[in-house]
C-alpha cells in the first residue's frame, strides 16, 4: 500500500486492510473499513483502492444492509408486541 495508508496516522486502517487480505477481520476492523473515506485507501486513480472499495460496497450490499434491515424488523415486532 502506498500513499495515504503509509501515513503513521493510518496504522490502524492499514492493519485492517491487511487483516482483510488475510480474511481475518475483527468487528472493530470491519467498522473501520466500512466507515473509512474512499480517499483513505489511496488516490482517485489507484486501481487497488478502487477494487478495495468495490469489495467493501459489495459486503455492505450483500451482508451488512440485510442484517440491519432484519434487526429493524425484529425491533418493530418487539415494539408492536409490547
Amino acid at each position: 500500500m502506498q500513499g495515504t495508508l503509509k501515513n503513521s496516522g493510518n496504522r490502524r486502517l492499514l492493519s485492517a486492510v491487511r487483516a482483510a487480505a488475510r480474511m481475518r477481520v475483527t468487528g472493530p476492523q470491519w467498522l473501520m473499513l466500512l466507515t473509512a473515506r474512499r480517499e483513505d485507501f489511496g488516490s482517485p486513480r489507484s486501481q487497488r483502492a478502487r477494487a478495495l472499495c468495490e469489495v467493501l460496497e459489495q459486503v455492505v450490499a450483500e451482508h451488512a444492509a440485510p442484517a440491519v434491515e432484519q434487526c429493524a424488523a425484529a425491533r418493530a415486532e418487539e415494539t408492536a408486541a409490547g
